[in-house]
């Protein structure tokens, strides 16, 4: 285990009292795991606002696949944007309706790029991107 250093930290008692309650909602089973895992996001955020740092993403896509060229315009917008994908998993939620996740790794610039190219193709029914890290200058 590495080293732990102790903190102390002073805040306002309502603020606590709603610091506990999401503790609470959120299963962390202490304070530090909560403060913890609030730092990590942030840091992980700071990563996303450079644009030059290597980060991790998740694009998910859900799109009805008998609408016209939808598939072809999606695909072609993956290989223009290539050497980001990690991998891809395609389900079929129904009759007519796909969902496609990509998992991305690259810089954080050209990841929104290209979540903002397939969040622009006509007949898509979703695009989220999740930001993530690749857990290399995360501790």
């Amino acid at each position: 285990m590495p080293n732990v250093t102790r903190i102390t930290v002073s805040i306002d008692e309502p603020l606590l009292e709603q610091f506990e309650k999401f503790l609470e909602e959120n299963g962390y089973p202490t304070r530090s795991e909560g403060v913890k895992s609030i730092m990590r996001k942030a840091l992980i955020e700071n990563e996303w606002q450079t644009g030059h740092t290597e980060v991790a993403a998740t694009i998910s896509m859900v799109y009805d696949h008998h609408k016209a060229g939808v598939m072809q315009k999606l695909t072609d917008i993956q290989h223009d944007f290539g050497e980001l994908v990690v991998c891809t998993q395609h389900v079929h939620l129904d009759h007519h309706n796909c969902m496609e996740v990509l998992i991305l790794k690259g810089l954080s610039e050209r990841i929104r790029d290209f979540h903002n190219a397939l969040k622009s193709v006509k007949g898509l029914k979703h695009c989220a991107l999740s930001a993530a890290t690749t857990g290399e200058d995360i501790h």
